[in-house]
């Protein structure tokens, strides 16, 4: 219980504050312990950091693969399906998207090794899914499937980002609609 606070107030400092704001005396004030409970448990900054993003790439990657298996409604494409998932998992932990989209500077080493691994991880799931819809290239707007496939990333990172940076005016259903169409006119059946 005490570890997961202490990785909480990690997150909201460096989410509201940027990483340049977490030192283990701002965390342990947050938390009302001392700092040798965190060196206790996580030896230092550093490994208070590394446990920090690692919890909240392993909850985003989890977000991610529940969202790349959602059924699509009647119609929707399992793209604009994922995306649908993929910003309900946005609005319900924020600050650990924007951490991974849209990190502030000073993050650790690793978080930006993650974000590497997320974008691999992610171009995987698209260029699979485009498979077992049956997409050959022959079929494509544009025949170059890797193109497609880092077009549909790159896309689908800016949804994230605008959803966290305006949920006003970018609402799920407007981006959803949005990648169904830009689905459709790339693979069009």
């Amino acid at each position: 219980m005490r570890r997961e606070q202490i990785i909480d107030a990690t997150r909201d400092i460096a989410d509201s504050e940027g990483f340049h704001a977490v030192t283990l005396d701002r965390v342990a004030e947050v938390c009302g312990i001392s700092r040798t409970v965190i060196y206790q448990l996580f030896g230092n900054l550093s490994g208070l950091l590394l446990a920090m993003v690692d919890r909240e790439f392993k909850k985003a990657a989890s977000d991610f693969l529940k969202a790349s298996e959602r059924v699509p409604a009647k119609g929707q494409s399992r793209y604009a399906a994922g995306v649908a998932g993929v910003l309900e998992a946005v609005d319900a932990s924020p600050a650990t998207w924007r951490m991974l989209s849209m990190p502030s500077q000073g993050g650790p080493p690793e978080l930006y090794e993650r974000l590497d691994q997320a974008r691999q991880m992610t171009e995987e799931h698209l260029a699979a899914g485009l498979e077992k819809e049956g997409f050959e290239a022959s079929r494509l707007a544009n025949p170059d499937k890797e193109l497609a496939v880092r077009m549909l990333l790159a896309v689908s990172e800016q949804f994230v980002h605008l959803r966290l940076t305006d949920p006003q005016t970018y609402t799920t259903e407007r981006l959803v609609a949005q990648a169904e169409w830009l689905f459709r006119a790339m693979f069009p059946r």
